[in-house]
């Protein structure tokens, strides 16, 4: 009877023993079932989002310049007719052995302001003689921007970041020497004033040396 006793006490104490094993087995497994939310890195919260700090001109058309092609409205070989009409009567003109160098001062016909000077020439004998086509384009307001906001008051430094230019003319002016730097590749050219900054800003023909080398003034 005794040993009966014994027993069934050994077999009860060692139910219990499983049983609070399994209650601790259970409790573990909701503990690692959790899903804890991801801690954001502090630095990375802050950061505010990119921004394209690149500064892009913005040039009317009217006021564009295009090497070798045009300034604005004024085109390369086209009509100089065609700029009489958009800016007047010229406020000079020479011409000679089919040739024409037409200036219109743009404020309020003061040759003290700024200018817009077009050499034209007219091909003898052929069947559109009459038409004089524009050879050279030359412009003196900062209103005139490249693509690349470049013209008249920006420092000869800038401009030669995008331009491969050669010293190929010079004049003189009431501030004194102006040295013209010309890119033939593309058809342009920068009149560069004492302060090392541009005064004028010429469009021709890419590779025509002749207008190129051609004095304006």
């Amino acid at each position: 009877m005794k040993n009966t006793f014994v027993l069934l006490l050994c077999t009860a104490l060692f139910a219990c023993n499983q049983s609070a094993k399994k209650e601790n087995t259970a409790d573990k497994a909701a503990d690692t079932g959790r899903v804890e939310q991801p801690i954001l890195d502090d630095s990375i919260a802050k950061t505010p989002a990119s921004t394209d700090s690149t500064k892009t001109e913005t040039v009317a058309a009217d006021k564009l310049i295009i090497p070798g092609r045009s300034i604005g409205n004024m085109q390369m070989s086209g009509d100089v007719a065609n700029v009489s009409e958009l800016l007047g009567r010229p406020d000079s003109a020479d011409a000679a052995m089919g040739s024409s160098l037409m200036v219109w001062f743009t404020q309020n016909h003061k040759p003290t302001g700024y200018r817009v000077s077009i050499f034209a020439h007219r091909k003898m004998g052929t069947k559109d003689e009459i038409i004089s086509r524009i050879q050279k384009i030359l412009v003196t307001s900062p209103q005139f921007k490249t693509a690349e906001g470049y013209g008249v008051g920006t420092s000869f430094e800038e401009i030669k970041k995008n331009y491969d230019l050669k010293p190929t003319d010079t004049y003189k002016d009431k501030n004194g020497k102006v040295q013209i730097y010309t890119d033939l590749d593309k058809g342009i050219s920068f009149e560069i004033g004492s302060a090392n900054k541009c005064v004028g800003v010429v469009v021709h023909k890419p590779h025509d040396t002749a207008a190129a080398y051609l004095n304006m003034h």
